[in-house]
């Protein structure tokens, strides 16, 4: 059986319940919210949280999903490994339809866990990059895409710009990465990808929070002599590469950040210095959609939304709502 349809199955699977003779339909299907609304990636978490939340509430105030309604709750991450282990063990015994870590930590954490207790994990976009071989991870489902992938579209966009992916060879390539399992997720791909295409790829770990960067751009301008710098920061410390890329003379538009580095939260605080900076997306931004437009009106319109409506239509905030979207369509 395939991976798509072993989790649809798990999906509808929870949403019913055998009683008596018959088949009854729940009322409700349990969805915890693991987010965090709190430290310093607080913007990446509330927007694509809220956004994600916003949809459900949007679903149920349209009678559900076949008549069954979102029951969710958020529980408090900080971004935190152990926290996100407490939120699933106290979201476990409610029968969950599916748990979003919103963490590449805490979906390392809970692989096995998951798998144990037959609880389809998700990770759009983030975790462990090989869990999307179903064979070995038939409980993991990460989509629309992963890092590995994200990864050599960035390659390949890097040596599109130079004119050709026989252009790559001798190029010097930093990967600036935050030092936390999601940063360092794309190392190995990243030296595989060097001795195939003949570029040099040096690391550059950045200590959590990643705040204080300007030992490593010293290191990548003018010791390593950089023509290219992956951004592979989150939350506060995306932001610091292109101040600091701006302070040494470094051209932005030799800056590729990964997609949680390519957020309105990310380069607004930047100003001028994030002119010509280029981050990878995988879903479109703006409120001239249908479903965002729905939100809106109401959602917002009732004042039920949860996050001010300035945010709306942001790209964490549509990463959010194309989260809900993907699940109501599983």
């Amino acid at each position: 059986m395939s991976k798509r349809r072993i989790f649809i199955f798990m999906v509808l699977g929870v949403a019913i319940l055998l009683a008596g003779p018959g088949l009854v339909m729940a009322a409700d299907q349990y969805v915890p919210c693991l987010i965090y609304r709190t430290g310093p990636f607080a913007p990446g978490g509330s927007g694509t949280g809220g956004g994600w939340e916003d949809f459900m509430t949007l679903a149920n105030m349209k009678g559900g999903v076949n008549g069954i309604m979102y029951k969710f709750e958020e529980c408090e991450t900080a971004y935190d490994t152990a926290r996100g282990v407490e939120c699933y063990e106290r979201a476990k015994p409610k029968n969950p339809a599916y748990v979003h870590p919103f963490g590449t930590g805490i979906t390392y954490a809970l692989l096995d866990r998951a798998a144990r207790d037959k609880i389809p994990l998700v990770f759009m976009g983030y975790g462990r990059a090989d869990a999307s071989d179903g064979r070995v991870f038939p409980w993991a489902f990460n989509f629309p895409t992963n890092y590995w992938s994200q990864n050599t579209a960035k390659i390949r966009f890097i040596a599109q710009q130079m004119g050709g992916m026989d252009k790559l060879k001798g190029l010097k390539i930093a990967n600036l990465f935050i030092d936390v399992p999601y940063g360092q997720e794309t190392r190995p791909l990243l030296d595989k990808m060097a001795k195939m295409f003949g570029f040099e790829v040096q690391h550059f770990p950045v200590p959590w929070p990643g705040i204080d960067q300007k030992a490593q751009w010293v290191d990548i301008v003018r010791r390593f002599k950089a023509d290219w710098v992956i951004n592979r920061n989150w939350g506060v410390s995306c932001t610091v590469p292109l101040k600091e890329a701006a302070r040494l003379g470094f051209p932005r538009d030799r800056i590729v950040g990964v997609w949680w580095c390519g957020s309105e939260e990310d380069v607004l605080p930047a100003g001028p210095a994030a002119k010509g900076y280029y981050a990878a997306n995988f879903n479109g931004v703006g409120q001239n959609f249908p479903i965002i437009q729905e939100i809106m009106e109401k959602v917002y319109g009732a004042g039920k939304g949860n996050l001010s409506i300035t945010r709306v239509g942001t790209v964490f905030y549509n990463r959010g709502v194309v989260t809900g979207i993907v699940m109501d369509e599983a």
